[in-house]
């Protein structure tokens, strides 16, 4: 049985703008208008999310403004 969902921790690095927000949500779905991570330039900013995965086991994850590095640890999934 393929997963259908993932619990990550989603950490952003090196933000160049002065404030952003992440969006996660699965692939092959419309973006959400909701945030997963709110955040400020220079700030390193971790935060826990529980993600419905696409059909092809993906997610999209989106920066709102600048550029950051993300990374995701998958700590489980459903």
């Amino acid at each position: 049985m393929a997963a259908t969902a993932v619990v990550a921790n989603v950490t952003v690095v090196g933000a160049s703008a002065t404030a952003s927000h992440l969006t996660i949500w699965p692939s092959g779905q419309p973006k959400p208008v909701a945030s997963d991570l709110n955040f400020t330039g220079g700030q390193t900013v971790a935060n826990l999310a529980i993600v419905k995965v696409g059909a092809d086991g993906a997610l999209n994850i989106a920066n709102n403004s600048g550029t950051v590095h993300v990374i995701v640890d998958v700590l489980g999934w459903y």
